[in-house]
């Protein structure tokens, strides 16, 4: 039996990635397994759009579509928006025919047998493991029946086993669905806490699907392009005064954020807190977006009053 698989897929200044994400997906194929594209490429200041243009004109499976979201006002704003490029991906397919629809994200390492593997499972979602060095990466989208997410440190969670295929709520990165969950209305959430993948995995389940983890597979984080999307520390505010402190007196203790809205009690901000109680007794930390174009944040401390 012939199967077709449509991969969606997004993409901002991946120039230097193009050729290789390419070739992993091209490798997909085989005598039974089709594939059709459908990309979303927006605001970004190098050359992917040509590229991308490039690879349509040599392919007609690849349905490409321009759309820019910026400027965006905040982290929420951004979440938002990702949902819509993301909508407007699984809608560019249609009038396209394919059993089944893989969400993969530009900036990751797949191995060429990937989508096989996935689809021998006949389940109706599932999603190989990904891993950043030696860290478990996606810890937001992988969550537990329990609800519970995922650690970066293994056993990753109470339920995981190795080379097992295991029930999860949700999952992230790269997700292969049947295609009667779009068929059915899920779509992306533009929400932080459960919206986006896991969202889509949440209101599937509402509908009678179900979703796994095949941890049989695995894909990879270049750690090089995750930390291009970190944020740095881009200002200091000190309430309520709103006064602005220096960058420099605190540069060397700021961590890098994978999130701008990271809970305060955060370890990633225990050596920041650290150093800070030697000037401020008592206070308060947060962080708030300072520029998502320049992937910056904000440090907030709270003077007790």
């Amino acid at each position: 039996m012939v199967r077709t698989v449509a991969v969606c897929s997004l993409f901002r200044n991946r120039t230097r990635g193009v050729d290789y994400f390419r070739a992993a997906l091209e490798a997909q194929a085989g005598p039974d397994l089709r594939l059709v594209f459908s990309f979303v490429e927006g605001d970004s200041t190098d050359d992917t759009k040509a590229r991308l243009d490039e690879w349509a004109r040599e392919d007609s499976r690849v349905h490409l579509q321009k759309i820019d979201v910026e400027p965006v006002a905040n982290f929420a704003d951004r979440v938002a928006k990702w949902a819509a490029l993301g909508n407007a991906a699984i809608e560019g397919l249609a009038g396209c025919e394919y059993d089944y629809l893989l969400w993969c994200e530009s900036d990751l390492c797949i191995p060429p047998d990937l989508v096989q593997q996935l689809a021998l499972n006949d389940v109706d979602i599932v999603a190989p493991g990904i891993f950043l060095g030696g860290l478990f990466y996606d810890t937001w989208g992988f969550r537990g029946l329990d609800g519970r997410r995922f650690e970066n440190l293994a056993p990753h969670h109470p339920t995981y086993q190795p080379f097992a295929l295991i029930e999860l709520s949700s999952v992230g990165s790269t997700v292969l669905f049947r295609r009667a969950v779009i068929d059915s209305g899920v779509r992306f959430r533009g929400v932080h806490e459960n919206g986006l993948l896991v969202g889509m995995c949440n209101d599937a389940r509402a509908r009678g699907f179900r979703v796994f983890l095949d941890s049989r597979l695995a894909i990879v984080h270049p750690t090089s392009s995750w930390r291009a999307q970190q944020y740095e520390l881009g200002r200091v505010r000190v309430e309520p005064s709103g006064a602005d402190l220096p960058l420099d007196l605190l540069a060397a203790k700021a961590p890098l954020l994978g999130s701008p809205e990271l809970p305060p009690d955060h370890a990633v901000l225990a050596d920041l807190r650290a150093a800070l109680e030697l000037h401020y007794r008592p206070f308060a930390l947060r962080t708030e977006l300072h520029s998502e174009t320049k992937k910056q944040y904000t440090l907030v401390i709270q003077e007790a009053r």
